[in-house]
């Protein structure tokens, strides 16, 4: 039993390399994610306000240093996981994401629950943050800043939203899927070397 749980942990982590290496060797190597909503938020979700621009819609700094209390960190890459009911499902999933970026310390994985929804520790990955906060700033935060679609109970059909180091969301995910999170790993990888890329252009001018 504990060979097969190995076996199935290398193929999830090397998954998403191999689709990588796949889409580089005989995709386009213009191959990139999607950024969400180029033109900034024309069509608000509830009472949000309406953010238009010539430029790709930005999670605004202030708003998540206020609702989670000055814990948001600028210039890394977050997952935010929202509103999602704890059951051994997503703690299976959210493990198998953390477990891939453990050493990582610019990827940080934000999970937000009501307050009076579980809350699952963890002391093995640091770049885990946890938060419970009351209904009004868990909606704002995932409706006004996130743009997920809430409903009454606080849940979305998406509940990971991957957001880069501009504050730009770059993917949504269902985190009760095994699939989505291998997507999620993929789409991540693919942004980081793009991100890397960048940096090692920067660094050669």
């Amino acid at each position: 039993m504990n060979k097969t749980k190995s076996i199935l942990l290398f193929l999830t982590l090397i998954f998403p390399v191999l689709i990588y290496l796949f889409l580089q060797g005989f995709g386009k190597n213009e191959f990139d994610i999607p950024v969400y909503y180029e033109g900034g938020i024309t069509a608000p979700l509830g009472d949000c306000p309406q953010r238009t621009s010539n430029r790709p819609y930005q999670l605004n700094g202030a708003d998540l240093q206020e609702i989670l209390k000055g814990s948001e960190s600028a210039s890394q890459v977050a997952v935010y996981e929202l509103g999602n009911k704890d059951n051994e499902q997503l703690r299976n999933n959210l493990y198998t994401f953390l477990e891939k970026y453990k050493d990582r310390s610019d990827i940080n994985l934000i999970s937000v629950k009501q307050l009076d929804d579980t809350l699952f520790s963890s002391s093995r990955y640091p770049s885990w943050k946890r938060f419970n906060l009351p209904d009004s700033d868990l909606m704002r935060l995932g409706k006004c800043i996130l743009q997920l679609n809430l409903n009454a109970q606080m849940k979305a059909d998406s509940g990971l939203v991957l957001v880069d180091e501009n504050r730009r969301i770059r993917g949504y995910y269902d985190p009760y899927e095994l699939k989505e999170i291998d997507r999620l790993n993929t789409e991540l990888y693919i942004l980081l070397s793009k991100q890397n890329s960048k940096q090692l252009n920067k660094d050669e001018r």
